[in-house]
């Protein structure tokens, strides 16, 4: 079995896959999308592995080092759209698809990501019975969301908070934290003015995949809210 490996390493001079056999432990793991660690030169780098054969028509390869990922980071969508940019655009093919990832997932080696951990606080043994009426609200808050951010219920009694804690009768989860709370999207939809509407009208009535339209208008002036109209419709 053989990979193609694309390297981390964004040289016009390499800006191809790289084909490495893949040694029989690894056989049930190799995925299309995936990071793995290969021998270059005098060199060990990260990759992706973005096709795998049966066969190759370069003799003396070598084998890939290990695998670094479980699961795919480039999916089918991200290495078709990542080739498309290499075919237009005036850049290597890992540029491309460095420009798709966070700094996390770039492969390369060394790397170090500061990540924001939250403190939930979740219900633990609810059968003691000794509350007091801090202690009570803590609970019964975290009852009501099945859990709560630590610092929110610090904010009823952070000596409470300890106090259940020591007794078991909360527990302490932590979790990433990432950019997007979902839990915090706004579902209220502005209406549109009578412009947006007139563009989102001639947008959609297009059938022909190849129209563009431009849409002119400086910052704030409603632009976002007319792609959200024609994506929301076009959805449907």
């Amino acid at each position: 079995m053989i990979a193609k490996v694309l390297v981390e390493l964004s040289n016009k001079n390499i800006d191809k896959t790289f084909d490495y056999i893949v040694p029989s432990k690894y056989k049930e793991d190799i995925k299309v999308g995936i990071r793995v660690k290969v021998p270059f030169g005098n060199m060990e780098l990260e990759g992706f592995v973005l096709e795998i054969s049966d066969k190759s028509e370069y003799n003396d390869l070598k084998e890939i080092i290990s695998i670094i990922d479980k699961d795919i980071i480039l999916n089918g969508e991200l290495i078709e759209l990542g080739k498309y940019m290499h075919e237009t655009l005036l850049c290597t093919l890992i540029s491309c698809y460095q420009a798709m990832l966070p700094k996390a997932l770039k492969a390369k080696n060394g790397v170090v990501v500061n990540k924001k951990i939250d403190t939930y606080l979740v219900l633990g043994d609810v059968s003691y019975t000794k509350l007091n009426d801090r202690q009570s609200e803590i609970i019964n808050f975290i009852k009501d969301n099945g859990k709560v951010l630590k610092s929110e219920a610090n904010k009823i009694s952070s000596s409470s908070v300890k106090t259940l804690l020591n007794k078991g009768i909360i527990k302490e989860e932590r979790e990433e934290s990432y950019r997007l709370n979902h839990s915090s999207i706004l579902e209220e939809k502005k209406t549109l003015t009578n412009h947006q509407q007139e563009a989102v009208n001639k947008i959609l009535s297009k059938k022909d995949n190849n129209t563009v339209f431009l849409i002119h208008g400086v910052t704030g002036s409603g632009k976002t809210e007319i792609y959200m109209e024609v994506i929301e419709k076009l959805l449907k």
